[in-house]
């Protein structure tokens, strides 16, 4: 079903079930976003896609990454009000991550210089993490794993693997999680790979066999992935298309067929 909206005073066509970001952008507006992946079911977490949306005479600002695109609706990306509630947003962010390039890069665009002050102290290595979910998200529903999840409200909510007194057993060490983080506040964690280096050796799966690229394959290397020519040949074509190869969709890497 074809849809009709104006955005920016343009008449567009759009498909049912697109989500005004992708809609947008595909007009030429320049709406920011942090949060949204083209694999991961939106939720509008950073809340820097915001637009406004006039709809049945009734205006509000709301998040475009999960926000459908609807008949008849009067989209405005770049308001006073708009930009108001996006530098809001990015003072709070500023807080949470300063010294995360994507924001500061944002809030200079944007005219912020000062962040909202925040009571949150981040757990050491996570300084940068804005609590967007899309880590523990990918690692739910393109990798299957379930090895991280969101916890906790308010100024305690925080990332975790689903028992925090250990690694999470189901992490086969992809690194969907950082490949998706925003802000670069997510690494391939050494400590899993402690954990599988003390693995029978006959049990040691190569991670791309845990991924479903290999199967059947063992680690000869004991998980020192960086000398590694399996991994390398796939760093080098397949790896800018995680998660996981844009959720198996698999390009060949290149050489793999030699």
């Amino acid at each position: 079903m074809t849809i009709s909206l104006t955005i920016d005073g343009e008449q567009v066509s759009a498909k049912e079930g697109q989500s005004l970001l992708a809609v947008a952008r595909a007009a030429g507006a320049m709406i920011p976003s942090l949060c949204a992946h083209p694999l991961i079911k939106p939720y509008g977490a950073c809340r820097m896609c915001l637009v406004e949306v006039t709809k049945n005479g009734r205006t509000r600002i709301t998040t475009s990454c999960n926000y459908e695109v609807l008949d008849g609706i009067e989209v405005r990306t770049d308001t006073e009000e708009v930009r108001r509630h996006r530098k809001m947003v990015l003072r709070l962010l500023l807080g949470m991550a300063p010294q995360a390039a994507a924001i500061l890069g944002m809030a200079k665009a944007n005219g912020v210089n000062e962040p909202t002050f925040t009571s949150r102290e981040p757990p050491a290595g996570r300084e940068n993490c804005i609590l967007c979910g899309l880590c523990a998200r990918v690692c739910q529903e393109v990798v299957g794993a379930c090895a991280l999840t969101l916890s906790g409200r308010g100024d305690k909510k925080g990332l975790e693997v689903p028992y925090a007194d250990r690694v999470a057993e189901s992490c086969i060490g992809c690194g969907a999680c950082a490949a998706v983080c925003p802000t670069g506040a997510v690494e391939e964690e050494s400590i899993k790979v402690e954990v599988l280096r003390k693995r029978p050796a006959t049990e040691r799966k190569c991670r791309y066999n845990m991924m479903g690229l290999m199967p059947g394959a063992l680690c000869p290397n004991n998980y020192d992935c960086a000398s590694c020519e399996v991994d390398q040949r796939f760093v080098e074509a397949a790896r800018p298309q995680h998660p996981i190869f844009a959720a198996k969709g698999l390009v060949s890497p290149k050489g793999w067929e030699e």
